[in-house]
């Protein structure tokens, strides 16, 4: 099968989770023996490519008509946007580009990971050839086109105009598709999606992100300090800034450390609340074999986030390593974390919480070391090719027109996902 991927960010082009899965899935369907395209976008300098192998993939990364590539969207002024998303949603060398790609291709099916970047209305020529399609949902980008439904620092209660007005013409695009179908990573990021955009009707799926990590280069050591760990981008939706302050409220009594590996708009502001405290340590973007590393020489990972975190892979990550988590109880998070088995979970944003969890940890030293156990009787959960094989085996029906077996793997999905939380 000739299977055509359409992320508008692609590694090495990466800033978050949605398009290291992309490319996770894209290595592993070509490793499966079918042939795998990207189309996606170029950065500011950066060449273009039209076809060239790397690798096993076939890439073109093109240059968009965007007043700016969508890696540069946090550093644009607030007057562009508009302008933006206005050209995202309707200038016709958006479709120009995306027929381009499939007269060359040919594929036989296309696998729509981020659109957004690469424009809505390139959907059109898609559904013109009558390709089958499966469309990720890896944020909430159909129902807001910040993709998060977090402004001003708080989860909107209610669509804005421009997103009510988005999601319309998404669906619209939609509507144009004769076989398309919607897979996300969690049960709780497809309930928030299809509440606000109507796409029950057609084939869904909860499969998790078929996503494989390194392992760390150094096995695990003890040591005589609780040491936390926070991995992910330092923005304002990820609560960074809470847990920071959680700690900082138990540093004067507690001997604990905090590592910050990440990057992003609050970085300088962050650093900035707690200047020469030896218990905080700022270590920038590292690589994902720099990440396991410091899974190993942390004994909780933290994950603060305020949004509606979808599936947050460095959860995956660490409890593959029998590190826990301690989560906020949002989104996907409860989806990972098993409270009070192999992490525990926090109200997002309620400080005195934050403080409590972490003071029962530094307090109970037994505590970890059960978590660690139960994470460990676990490791499996998340197998890439058992997720490949079903990811695989839903594009099979969405092809097939087959409502009642795409159906059934939605069913299959959700026991698997319910039946294999373990710990006790």
């Amino acid at each position: 099968m000739r299977v055509l991927v359409v992320a508008a960010l692609f590694p090495p082009n990466a800033l978050g989770g949605a398009e290291v899965s992309a490319a996770n899935l894209a290595g592993w369907l070509a490793a499966a023996g079918h042939e795998v395209a990207v189309l996606t976008g170029a950065r500011r300098g950066e060449p273009e490519l039209h076809g060239e192998a790397v690798g096993a993939l076939r890439i073109w990364r093109l240059r968009t008509p965007h007043l700016y590539p969508v890696n540069e969207a946090s550093i644009q002024p607030g007057w562009k946007k508009p302008l933006w998303h206005a050209q995202d949603h309707l200038d016709p060398r958006n479709r120009a580009r995306m027929a381009a790609v499939l007269d060359a291709f040919r594929p036989d099916f296309v696998n729509l990971h981020i659109v957004q970047g690469l424009g809505y209305n390139a959907l059109a020529e898609i559904a013109r050839r009558n390709l089958p399609a499966l469309y990720f949902l890896p944020d909430l980008g159909l129902a807001c086109i910040r993709m998060s439904m977090f402004r001003d620092g708080a989860n909107c209660g209610r669509p804005c105009f421009p997103c009510r007005l988005s999601s319309r013409y998404k669906l619209a695009q939609i509507r144009r598709f004769a076989r398309i179908g919607f897979c996300s990573p969690s049960r709780a990021n497809l309930a928030a999606v299809s509440a606000r955009v109507p796409i029950d009707a057609y084939p869904l799926a909860v499969i998790p992100n078929a996503n494989r990590y390194p392992a760390p280069r150094a096995t695990r050591q003890g040591a005589d300090h609780l040491r936390l760990l926070y991995v992910g981008r330092l923005h304002a939706s990820k609560g960074v800034e809470r847990l920071i302050g959680a700690a900082a409220a138990l540093a004067g009594s507690h001997r604990l450390r905090l590592d910050i590996v990440g990057d992003g708009p609050e970085l300088a502001r962050l650093r900035a609340l707690h200047p020469g405290a030896g218990w905080l340590r700022f270590h920038g973007r590292v690589d994902a074999a720099a990440v396991a590393d410091h899974m190993a020489a942390a004994d909780l990972l933290c994950v603060p986030s305020l949004w509606r975190e979808n599936w947050p892979g460095v959860i995956v990550q660490a409890l593959g390593i029998g590190l826990p988590v301690l989560g906020s109880r949002i989104g996907g998070i409860p989806e990972l974390v098993e409270a009070n088995a192999t992490g525990e979970l926090v109200a997002p944003g309620d400080h005195d919480a934050w403080v409590a969890a972490l003071r029962r940890v530094a307090g109970e030293p037994g505590l970890l070391a059960r978590w660690r156990r139960n994470a460990e009787a676990a490791r499996g959960r998340f197998d890439p090719d058992e997720l490949g094989r079903r990811i695989l085996a839903f594009m099979a029906g969405i092809a097939a027109g087959d409502s009642q077996a795409t159906r059934q793997r939605w069913d299959d999905t959700e026991a698997m996902n319910s039946s294999t939380k373990g710990g006790t």
